[in-house]
């Protein structure tokens, strides 16, 4: 899979793209504006750069004329990331040397194959494992399949981000909830036996964290998991220091590290249950 640098200056369009390219088994690289973007791209030497056309002070622009200079990047291809607003803007970024362009705003069902069309040999387009690095160890070191049956919950605010986690857990021995909000997961777990919980950090309203300490106080035995692509984990790292969860994922997190942590949760359930 490909190593692809992300030069983009808004953090919500940087967590949008990581996660999917890492849910279609590539690595995502990310820089927040152009000179950590050249820096990052004549460092990484990635197989692919997408960047911003609008970016403050160094612009796409200069952005582009400054990794052209560099022999080493000759072969990578650079896409302009644009909302082509205005006549003329595709074939100004296309005469200015760019490879091709991505349209704003992206188009979470297309933009990775998008992508994929300008890399030597586009990958399958089919989610597979990403490399994360989880905050938090395995939850239960070893082997074998997670028990069948049981039941676990998905939270999150964003209902493309819910689709997506859906679609990478479809056929598992398991039967997958959602909800999209903290006062929607409360009132599930009113209802339904829920074994594993998997919650995202920052919804409005009522943070993950409080929802996890909700459901502690309630359901003991329930693991309680954060998947979050925020950089400021402070609430998070608290919340597994005192109990309240039990553990914590980086945002993109591919379809098999997903499965396999999940089932390591289902585990660690049925122990603590047992115990």
């Amino acid at each position: 899979m490909a190593r692809i640098l992300i030069i983009e200056d808004n953090p919500a369009n940087i967590e949008l793209m990581s996660f999917l390219l890492g849910a279609y088994g590539h690595t995502p690289l990310c820089a927040s504006d152009g000179p950590r973007g050249v820096a990052a791209a004549r460092s990484e030497r990635p197989d692919l750069i997408a960047c911003d056309v609008n970016l403050p002070g160094m612009d796409g622009f200069a952005v582009l004329a400054a990794l052209r200079t560099d022999p080493q990047l000759s072969g990578v291809p650079i896409l302009a990331v644009t909302a082509l607003a205005m006549a003329g803007d595709r074939e100004k970024v296309l005469a200015a040397g760019f490879d091709g362009y991505i349209g704003k705003p992206i188009e979470p069902e297309s933009f990775v194959a998008e992508l994929e069309a300008f890399l030597a040999a586009a990958p399958a387009a089919a989610p597979a494992a990403a490399s994360v690095p989880a905050s938090a160890p395995a939850l239960v070191p070893g082997s074998g399949a997670a028990p069948a049956g049981g039941t676990l919950l998905l939270v999150d605010d964003d209902r493309f981000m819910l689709g997506v986690l859906n679609d990478m857990l479809a056929g598992q021995p398991y039967r997958v909830l959602s909800a999209s909000s903290g006062e929607e997961a409360l009132a599930v777990l009113d209802h339904e036996a829920v074994e594993v919980i998997l919650c995202d950090q920052a919804m409005p309203g009522m943070r993950g964290t409080e929802v996890l300490a909700r459901a502690a106080e309630r359901y003991p035995t329930t693991v309680r998991l954060m998947l979050s692509g925020q950089p400021d984990l402070a609430e998070i790292e608290a919340a597994i220091a005192c109990g309240v969860a039990d553990g914590h994922y980086v945002k993109p997190l591919g379809a098999r590290a997903l499965r396999e942590r999940i089932d390591e949760a289902f585990r660690l359930q049925r122990q603590r249950a047992a115990a």
